[in-house]
């Protein structure tokens, strides 16, 4: 038998993944390769292409959810069974066998299960059953043997994120455990948890919940061994990256490798991508280096006394890793800390030299702890979250708080040590002698920050689905200085860097203490201080307050950039000293200096303000081609783009028009979307959709769809058949949201209530809709008018444009009357209204109702109703969005249809505050004086 690499892959329906399938071939040259859930008809297997990638494959299809193959490298498997032996007669595709590179395959996909109990179910536990009476005559075959696949169960609690959420379902219950661990009895070897007995190691992560980017994983995809093939098991991981991909499957390729002769020594086998990346949770303690006989070599280390002070060194933004050999480790989203220890006396400074013992007492405690004579170490501090990600405003928090118990110190880098100079030592060696310095260390202040060796272009996909900020790669062999070096590189998720805080603006709506923090960046050349556009989000009532406090102190009355913003823009500005420094997250600066998508992350005190200027990312050939000798600005620097941003959404014919009046195409669409995801996808979170589909453009016919029925959209949940008598979609992240704009949607309609509690909506809404012969100031004034009415009621409300003629007035509520009570009431408020001013005003829908007049529609207030999505696009000439707005807008903008996809960007990027900030917070009920008010019993 040759060294081989054998991998099982539940791909999902081969016909939408057969590129990322392809791709992963080529990247990771698996030997073998075990498929599930074809979802192919043995007719529309690809067999075509796969050979043409080097794979000979056999191939047991159906067209429903079932379908297995078998594929070999450079070579062709041997069939043996097609079909399980002893289940002869059941017409599902679930198994395969061949032999495949001298080793007998085994491929299968076990029965789901679901619902159990059930028929499903049983059939589930007969199947196992059959599977259980075969595989005990290949365990005991001569032949090396594996039995590879989606077995549909997690063995135990250690192979699932959490089991609360999945305990009915059929993937954890006792009968299917006890099936599994009565084929392990027979002496098969789970290969992933016999090599990693004690770690999570997850091999699925469904489309629900962003439980692929919290890492909310299960281990279902199994490869087990027989006695013959167990002890040639050299390794096993989790090709995880490919879970992360465009389109991907909910389940990541699981892999062995086995050699020709068996390993010696298997104990310190190195784990390789298991789990969901090869990025570690900043919030678990990594385990403690593997101990190490003999002096450690330090080379070019010489005696020293040690320095009363040391400037860090600092990493150069890259816009792309570059080549050669590079560690990478996590970049951290914290503060800079270099300590000093001194005859046991432990000192922690900032970056900048201030002195940080006092605020830090339980990490120089820890420090202290590690009984070094003297030394110099270099690290981060920082403060996980709930999900275990660095948080740079709980970290804030923590100082402001008093709580350093739950600051965490990271250490990466040890430039003096027990009076020894290791500056000019290679970074891999001053690493592994920090690593040891730590083994004693059992304080949870103190860690060790890991490097991996695995690509980093995969390390930053996992990263920045971690939601970290990216990644500090260290040249191997370089030495320590204390400057920004090439050696050192940072790779980010988004950009992100300090800027000067110079002024704010006065708050707007509900918004409290200010509204937008107006931003300055010195000039690389003159030094001058300019201005740089705003940051407006990311602030909570807290943080408000607290840098509030911090900005008025500092008012002056002319500002501290030499090109301030003017007109409308310098409205309502209060300007500042240059002293205080926000570090914000932006997508990019514009050719005029302004930030754009800008997010607030937090204050910072541990830099100058002078020294701030815009960090843009060299080219990474520059960095690859010698260490750096000069300061960054030296460096040139290099705008990566595209003209199209949206290369990598597969969308089929992209170019073609959709509205002939702008010549928007379906390409044009989908970059709209994907530009404003992160408004979008909050409105359509769990709630109910239905689409208006345009598949021969706005000008033809439309279709009003509100089930999924045959349409094929990747990552939509479907929901609610119990509760509605059909079932109903939700669009609940950016795959699914693209994938509806792949089947012709334009528009995107809700409920007024969400999935968890679909018999009470969360909401009413009053359509204003008026003769189209009306001025634009007649639906001004009408809808405040109307406003004035849900004012006095004691309603609070918010607005949006409808994209065509109208105003929506949104009224939030807090889940409690039904679907018959909340239309009733609204209802009730539109006559209310209409016999108030019958003259302006129209009770009852149609044309002829509302000549000369307005019809406030309550009648998408019922059961299964829906309104056309804040954000959505329309299918009306010019493609127009419903666009959330402020109540003093109304006067400001000229008709319902201001905004387009073309504009939409430029309203969001000089927005202080979201209109609808406070929406999820607004708590109200329609109460019995409110009824009596209107004149309903």
């Amino acid at each position: 038998m040759q060294n081989l690499k054998i991998a099982t892959f539940n791909i999902n329906g081969i016909g939408a993944r057969l590129p990322n399938l392809l791709q992963w071939l080529e990247k990771e040259r698996p030997d073998i390769v075990c498929l599930q859930e074809l979802k192919a008809q043995d007719k529309a297997f690809p067999a075509g292409e796969l050979e043409a990638a080097g794979y000979g494959s056999l191939h047991h299809g159906q067209a429903a959810w079932n379908g297995v193959a078998i594929l070999a490298r450079d070579s062709e498997p041997l069939l043996i069974h097609k079909g399980l032996p002893g289940a002869q007669d059941d017409p599902q595709s679930r198994y395969l066998e061949a032999a495949v590179h001298g080793v007998i395959v085994g491929c299968l996909y076990l029965p789901n299960g679901n619902p159990q109990p059930g028929p499903k179910f049983d059939y589930k536990l007969k199947w196992f059953e059959q599977l259980i009476a075969h595989a005990e005559t290949l365990q005991a075959s001569e032949h090396p043997v594996v039995l590879a696949g989606d077995y549909n169960v997690v063995p135990t609690d250690l192979d699932i994120y959490n089991t609360r959420s999945w305990l009915k379902d059929a993937l954890l219950q006792p009968e299917s455990r006890e099936c599994f661990h009565r084929l392990l009895d027979q002496g098969w070897i789970d290969s992933v948890r016999h090599l990693y007995p004690e770690e999570r190691v997850y091999t699925y992560w469904d489309y629900f919940r962003q439980h692929w980017q919290k890492n909310s994983g299960l281990r279902i995809d199994h490869l087990l061994l027989n006695p013959v093939l167990a002890p040639h098991l050299k390794n096993a991981g989790v090709d995880a990256w490919v879970r992360g991909e465009e389109h991907p499957s909910d389940h990541a390729p699981t892999w062995i490798e086995v050699a020709s002769s068996p390993p010696r020594k298997r104990a310190a086998v190195q784990k390789k991508r298991s789990g969901k990346s090869a990025v570690p949770n900043p919030a678990e303690k990594p385990p403690a280096s593997p101990a190490r006989s003999g002096k450690s070599q330090l080379t070019n280390a010489q005696p020293s006394a040690l320095p009363e002070s040391l400037k860090p060194e600092l990493a150069t933004l890259v816009d792309s890793a570059p080549e050669g050999d590079w560690r990478y480790e996590v970049k951290f989203d914290g503060y800079r800390i270099m300590a000093r220890v001194d005859k046991g006396k432990v000192r922690l400074f900032t970056r900048n030299g201030h002195d940080w013992t006092h605020k830090l007492p339980r990490q120089a405690q820890a420090i202290a702890g590690l009984a070094l004579t003297s030394a110099w170490l270099d690290g981060e501090i920082v403060v996980a979250n709930e999900q275990g990600i660095p948080d740079f405003q709980a970290l804030q928090n923590a100082f402001e708080l008093g709580r350093d118990g739950n600051i965490v110190y990271h250490l990466f880098d040890m430039p003096f040590l027990d009076g020894m100079d290791l500056r000019e030592a290679p970074v891999e060696q001053r690493r592994e002698a920090l690593s040891r310095v730590l083994e004693s260390n059992e304080d949870e202040a103190l860690r060790y920050s890991q490097d991996f060796a695995e690509t980093p272009q995969a390390l930053l996909d996992s990263a920045c689905q971690m939601q970290m900020e990216g990644l500090i790669g260290k040249r191997v062999g370089s030495a320590y200085v204390s400057r920004r070096s090439g050696d050192w590189i940072k790779l980010k998720c988004k950009r992100r860097q300090e800027f000067v805080v110079v002024g704010y603006t006065e708050p707007k709506g509900s918004r409290s203490k200010f509204g937008a923090l107006l931003l300055g960046l010195h000039d690389v050349d003159s030094g001058q201080l300019k201005y740089a556009g705003k940051v407006g989000t990311g602030f909570n009532q807290v943080t408000l307050k607290t840098i509030y406090e911090q900005l008025t102190p500092l008012e002056t009355r002319k500002p501290a950039v030499v090109n301030p913003p003017t007109g409308f823009e310098a409205k309502d500005v209060h300007w500042l000293k240059p002293s205080l420094l926000a570090e914000v997250a932006f997508a990019e600066i514009t050719k005029e200096g302004s930030v754009r998508q800008a997010v607030f992350q937090g204050l910072r005190n541990d830099k100058p303000a002078k020294s701030i200027i815009e960090e843009r990312p060299a080219h990474s050939p520059d960095i690859a081609k010698k260490p750096e000798k000069n300061p960054p600005s030296a460096a040139k620097a290099k705008v990566k783009g595209s003209d199209d941003g949206s290369t990598t959404i597969r969308l089929t014919h992209p170019q073609r028009v959709i509205d002939p009046s702008s010549g928007a195409t379906k390409r044009d669409l989908a970059d709209y979307c994907i530009g404003v995801s992160d408004w979008l996808l909050p409105q359509l979170l769990n709630r109910p959709v239905a689409l208006v589909r345009a598949p021969d453009g706005i000008g033809a016919e439309l279709f009003f769809q509100k089930n999924a029925q045959r349409l094929a959209i990747p990552g939509i949940e479907i929901i609610g058949k119990a509760e509605t008598g059909h079932p109903v979609m939700l669009i609940n992240n950016i795959e699914a949201l693209i994938g509806a704009i792949q089947m012709s949607t334009i528009e995107l309609h809700i409920w007024n209530a969400v999935a968890k509690d679909l018999h009470r909506p969360d909401r009413f809404i009053l359509d204003l809709d008026p003769d189209p012969a009306l001025p634009w100031k007649s639906m001004v004034e009408a809808t405040q008018l109307t406003l004035t009415v849900l004012d006095e009621l004691g309603l609070k409300s918010f607005l949006k444009t409808s994209g065509g003629k109208g105003i929506h007035i949104v009224v939030p509520l807090t889940p409690k009357a039904d679907w018959e009570a909340v239309k009733s009431f609204s209802h009730a408020i539109v006559r209310h209204i209409a016999n108030l001013l019958p003259d302006r005003f129209s009770a009852v829908s149609g044309p002829k109702n509302r000549v000369g007049r307005i019809f406030i529609d309550y009648l998408r207030n019922g059961l299964g109703a829906t309104t056309i999505c804040a954000y959505s696009p329309r299918t009306r000439e010019g493609l127009p969005v419903s666009v959330p707005i402020f109540r003093d807008e109304l006067k400001e903008i000229k008709g319902a249809n201001a905004w387009n996809i073309h504009n939409v960007h430029q309203r969001l990027e000089n927005l202080d505050v979201d209109p609808w900030a406070d929406m999820p917070g607004t708590k109200q009920t329609i109460t019995a004086q409110m009824r009596k008010r209107i004149g309903l019993k």
